[in-house]
């Protein structure tokens, strides 16, 4: 299977109903930009995806992925391929999502810190210091989701 060729397939196919990425994408819900991804070579289409656009395209998903003269223990070496490429895609963006969060988490911690004993030595007791206490719950889910994340994904 080869990206720039499975999107020459889709360009093609698309040519040949007349209709433009825009067109495309809304049928399948998704981005004109995915449709431009996938036309490029740059990836392919997801998984969930595949059947529903070679259904637009009238076509089969073999024939879309050019699998069609492939026998089937190809064709499904060559799904579990793109199946591995997509979930190792999926776990880069689970981690970099959970260090994001991280990171917000831990500056909105460090700012309540700071904004507690700011409140405390000016003297601004009560609603200003609850509201900020308050707030350290949500930043603890918060920092603590993103860790669990990060541990978990570790171990997958």
């Amino acid at each position: 299977m080869n990206a720039v060729e499975t999107g020459k397939r889709i360009a093609a196919l698309r040519h040949r109903k007349g209709w433009t990425q825009q067109q495309l994408a809304a049928q399948l819900h998704i981005t004109d930009k995915a449709v431009s991804k996938w036309e490029r070579g740059l990836n392919f289409p997801d998984l969930g995806t595949v059947e529903s656009l070679a259904a637009a395209l009238d076509t089969s998903a073999a024939a879309l992925l050019g699998l069609e003269q492939d026998t089937p223990d190809q064709a499904v070496a060559a799904m579990s391929e793109l199946a591995t490429a997509e979930q190792a895609r999926i776990r880069r963006s689970i981690r970099l999502y959970a260090r994001v969060t991280l990171v917000i988490g831990v500056l909105l911690f460090t700012a309540q810190i700071a904004a507690s004993y700011l409140f405390a030595a000016n003297g601004l007791y009560g609603v200003p210091q609850v509201l900020t206490a308050g707030m350290l719950g949500f930043t603890g889910v918060l920092t603590g989701g993103a860790l669990y994340t990060l541990r978990h994904m570790r171990r997958l």
